[in-house]
């Protein structure tokens, strides 16, 4: 038996749908649905549509995870083997360890789907196959041990997944050269804090307290004053205590044990047990209404005996407990002027200082685990790394807020990273390459994205705006929120009346989601008084100290007014400036929690972008997580919104491989003599020689303009063979010519960069261009005879600005003044007016993107730099259409609206393609609607004298009056003359109607 049949024969059964969706029979999305379902039936969870893998989750063990199974899929060539998540992990690590360039594996899909194992399965695979020294196997046991711990501490049952992830975890394995783990780093991103002091009912807590109340000792029980979880507020609201499938006594002693590897001490073990017992007990603590008429506005805690037992359990003094929570200390003035007073606090004021503190202790430690973890596993060189990003599901609740918009802004953003790198990417490099290709659609999240975080006006933005006014409410943020985003479709206004509560609606592209406004500001502001910030650093617990005082290191260096603000507050008596939470010295404004997501979510797309993506979709067959249960409805929702079927089409269509020529060369270069030992000479001339002497067959492959595209992994197998024959004769002398190449290697990657940015600046011109060319084709053609300056277009030909106005101080103040901040000036140039006396006179135009001035000009600057006055400003949506005659001519009649005080605008100009070309695109991004264009060769227009007419007629030859002819070298010869009521105008005869333009470079 061949490896290759006894991996297919342990790994799945025969003949049950096709493993790789590339392979269907026909085409089309219920295939693609009925062919998931028929497999998930047997059994069979993973699918493949070439190198994306779709994973469901079974919601049962279906033992295909052993050692047996990570043996057979050991390095194994991708077109061998079964559809399965080693398959991915495989793939990853083979990619490393040969190209020596990160990668990257993004799991994505709705919460319950199954990311968390899958990311646990990756980090077995990589651990099974990787190298066992003594470091190596401790770096590895670190790693996985990391994943129970965290878990502990950041997942959750909720009411779709018993074992929810309620962070988003960004893993990054380094390797040696050797292709060992040597280290790691993780990164995580916004811990769901609310859920420590509230929970939907059927929901639970994070695993750690029920772990810790189960699991503990009669001892520890005693001496962490532990009660059951009934008896605690922060618990007994969701009225859930247990989870299927979670024992959460085992859990404890794993979670224990996960801290003793990671390097956390027992000392810290039982203060971390004891700040956890804290926090619970915090949740107990009341507060009764001061009883005087002058403290009325004041509190006091209901139990003292409970406080104490608190301010014992965290390391603080019990007074200074209470004191933080019913009192606020506000302070005024400035250095040696500061005036400090302690305002008390109603009942509400302490019940949120209480819930504040609460959240704050735990998503501090939590930090403090990530740090921990990363100080056992960093290590200080850098090495090509393997990422596994494991994030929070998308989610639709029936009441969705705050936390759950981030998440699902954080889901939209990895969406469009699928999106750019397997559907976008792939097309336009076919088109780019001169690839034969059919388009496949598909639906574009970025401008749901963009609604969400774009600057300046974006939701998170102006949540951040509102946040700073004193008396911005939730109900002011709305209104805000749906007079900006009123015709934007991603949003909608919500029924406010029918729902009885504040909301509004995002279309994702998962599905229509309503978010309810309650607490938005507060959880962004995410306010953590100074007051609190001084009792935990005053702390005796080494533990709760250090979480306190800990301030993250600057992403970059100071500036000499950084330092000095930071200098500055430290003499104030605040340690970590980031906890300041008052307005800072420095004027800036303070960090909130969308504007903190938002930059660590663009730190996670750049990385994402700097690697080699590998992609697991996950889908959630059924919402009730019964084991192969398949919920038709659900599951064909998923595929539509994971865009699995454009990348079905995207795929089938496309090629299994494809390289640059100098690659290609790279890898291949040495199985031909012809090309053997160096290859010197044109790349893609090197390929055709080296494919040609191989005997690959020419169906096999396609060229492209800079790479070679392969079309079956056939060949592929067949050249990898022969490499590694061949690699096995040369490696005596690459041992000696090794220092050599990495020289070569080093300059070739150098020459290449300078090659590539030199191409792309000048591809993203000549793009532009040919774009705006094809659109002129649209107008022009067939529609108007063509003369020779209309079709050869120069590369710069659409820049529109041609008289240089763009950067005119006098113009840009102007267009500013009449148009706002935003004017933009995108068309200038001199044309020939048509006056109510029928006479032509020199003018200049401008265009922006929502109006048309005409200009007149003084003869010499005045001293105050103005050297025009705005003669004439059309808006877009006062013209009715462009006319144009037949003829080879260069007349353009604009045409304003019925009932419009203005009149039309006739005139000639010599850059009457581009200016067309160029208006009909800003006019269709304004006014949402194509800008009519009429040909004809009798125009009706109306001027300042009334009605007028517009003669063309095609001669032969214009005659010999020379004071009737332009001269103007670029503008066409024609003839004018008013007669009998109507400018006739001749021309003479021009290119056909059908001729194409040309770019000339």
């Amino acid at each position: 038996m061949s490896i290759h049949k006894s991996v297919r024969e342990l790994a799945q059964p025969k003949n049950v749908g096709v493993e790789d969706l590339v392979m269907l029979s026909e085409v089309n999305e219920n295939s693609l649905i009925q062919n998931l379902q028929q497999r998930y039936k047997e059994g069979l969870i993973y699918t493949s549509i070439g190198p994306v893998l779709i994973s469901i989750n079974p919601y049962k063990q279906l033992g295909i995870y052993g050692n047996d199974s990570i043996d057979l899929y050991r390095g194994k060539h991708e077109f061998e083997i079964p559809p399965h998540v080693f398959k991915i992990a495989d793939k990853a690590y083979r990619a490393l360890k040969a190209e020596r360039e990160n990668q990257c594996i993004i799991i994505s899909g709705e919460s319950g789907a199954g990311k968390t194992e899958t990311s646990k399965y990756i980090m077995q695979y990589i651990a099974n196959i990787t190298g066992s020294s003594a470091e190596v196997e401790r770096v590895k046991k670190l790693i996985l041990e990391s994943n129970p711990l965290l878990e502990a501490f950041g997942n959750a049952k909720t009411l779709r997944n018993n074992n929810s992830s309620r962070f988003g975890k960004y893993m990054e394995i380094q390797f040696n050269y050797a292709g060992d783990p040597e280290g790691g780093k993780i990164t995580n991103y916004l811990l769901e804090k609310s859920r420590v002091i509230n929970q939907t009912v059927g929901e639970r807590n994070f695993h750690i307290f029920y772990q810790l109340l189960s699991g503990s000792s009669a001892e520890e029980k005693r001496d962490y004053h532990l009660q059951t979880a009934e008896n605690y507020a922060y618990l007994n609201k969701s009225k859930c205590y247990t989870a299927d499938g979670v024992d959460d006594v085992l859990a404890f002693k794993q979670t224990k044990n996960a801290m003793k590897v990671v390097g956390i001490t027992e000392e810290e073990q039982k203060e971390i047990f004891r700040l956890l017992s804290a926090i619970l007990l915090l949740g107990n603590l009341t507060f009764t209404a001061g009883s005087t008429v002058k403290n009325s506005a004041s509190c006091v805690i209901s139990d003292k005996k409970l406080s104490a037992t608190i301010a014992s359990l965290i390391g603080v003094q019990a007074e200074l407990l209470e004191q933080s929570m019913i009192s606020r200390m506000i302070s005024t003035g400035q250095g040696a002027r500061v005036s400090n007073y302690q305002v008390p606090q109603s009942v509400d004021q302490a019940l949120y200082a209480r819930d504040a503190l609460a959240k704050a202790l735990y998503t501090r430690l939590f930090d403090w685990l990530v740090r921990k973890i990363n100080e056992s596993i960093e290590v200080s060189t850098k090495g090509p790394v393997i990422g596994v990003l494991d994030i929070y599901g998308f989610e639709i609740f029936e009441k969705n807020g705050f936390e759950q918009l981030v998440i699902n802004y954080v889901n939209e953003t990895l969406q469009q990273i699928f999106i750019d790198l397997t559907l976008k990417t792939e097309q336009e490099e076919y088109v780019q390459e001169g690839i034969k290709w059919v388009p496949v659609d598909y639906v574009n999240n970025k401008p749901c994205v963009d609604l969400i975080e774009k600057k300046p006006i974006g939701i998170l933005t102006i949540l951040d705006e509102e946040c700073l006014l004193e008396y911005g409410t939730e109900k002011t943020l709305l209104e805000k929120m749906n007079k900006h985003f009123a015709a934007h479709t991603h949003y909608q206004k919500a029924d406010q009346l029918a729902r009885n509560q504040m909301q509004f609606i995002i279309n994702h592209y998962a599905g229509k989601v309503f978010y309810s406004m309650d607490e938005f500001l507060d959880k962004n502001r995410d306010t953590l008084f100074n007051d609190l910030i001084n009792l935990g650093q005053s702390s005796t617990l080494k533990l709760v100290s250090n979480i306190f005082k800990y301030q993250a290191p600057p992403s970059e260096e100071l500036s000499e007014q950084d330092k000095k603000n930071k200098e500055k507050l430290q003499r104030n008596g605040f340690v970590n400036s980031a906890q300041k939470v008052l307005i800072p010295q420095d004027k800036k404004r303070p960090v909130t929690a969308g504007g903190q997501f938002k930059t660590q979510v663009a730190a996670l797309l750049k990385s994402l972008y700097s690697c080699n993506p590998h992609y697991v979709r996950c889908i959630k067959p059924n919402e009730l997580k019964r084991a192969l249960d398949w919920d038709l409805e659900k599951c064909s929702q998923q595929v539509r919104y994971l865009g699995l079927f454009e990348n079905l089409l995207v795929r089938r269509a496309g090629f299994c491989s494809r390289l640059p020529f100098a690659k290609f060369m790279r890898r291949y270069y040495m199985l031909a003599k012809s090309t053997w030992p160096k290859w010197e000479g044109d790349a893609k001339r090197g390929v055709e020689l080296l494919l040609t002497e191989i005997k690959i067959p020419h169906d096999e492959y396609q060229y492209g303009n800079t790479k070679i595209f392969i079309r079956n992994p056939q060949p592929l197998f067949q050249m990898e063979e022969m490499r590694n024959q061949r690699i096995n004769q040369l490696v005596t002398m690459l041992q000696a010519t090794w220092k050599m190449y990495k020289q070569r290697k080093w300059y070739l990657q150098t020459i290449a960069a300078i090659r590539i940015q030199r191409a792309w600046r000048g591809w993203v011109l000549r793009r532009e261009c040919v774009k705006l060319k094809n659109q002129s084709l649209l107008i022009f053609q067939n529609n108007k005879e063509r003369n020779r300056l209309s079709l050869q277009l120069s590369s710069k030909a659409f820049l529109g600005d041609f008289l240089s106005l763009s950067r005119d101080k006098f113009t840009v103040d102007t267009l500013k003044r009449e148009e706002g901040p935003e004017a933009e000036l995108q068309l200038s140039l001199l044309v020939s007016k048509v006056n109510r006396h029928h006479k032509i006179q020199k003018r200049t135009i401008l265009i922006t993107r929502h109006n048309f001035y005409q200009l007149e000009t003084f003869s010499k600057p005045k001293k105050d730099g103005s050297w025009f006055l705005v003669k004439r400003k059309i808006p877009f949506k006062e013209i009715d259409r462009l006319s144009l005659s037949k003829l080879a001519d260069n007349f353009v009649t604009v045409h304003v609206t019925q009932g419009s005080t203005q009149v039309d605008y006739v005139f000639e100009t010599s850059k009457k393609t581009v200016l067309c070309t160029l208006f009909a695109n800003l006019y269709q991004k304004s006014q949402n609607k194509p800008l009519p264009i009429d040909f004809k060769n009798e125009i009706q227009y109306r001027s300042r004298k009334g009605s007028s007419e517009l003669k063309f007629e095609k001669v032969d030859s214009l005659g010999k009056d020379p004071s009737t002819i332009s001269k103007d070298k670029d503008e066409i010869p024609f003839t004018s003359k008013f007669e009998k009521g109507a400018f006739k105008i001749k021309v003479l005869e021009g290119l056909p109607p059908d001729s194409k333009s040309i770019i000339i470079h």
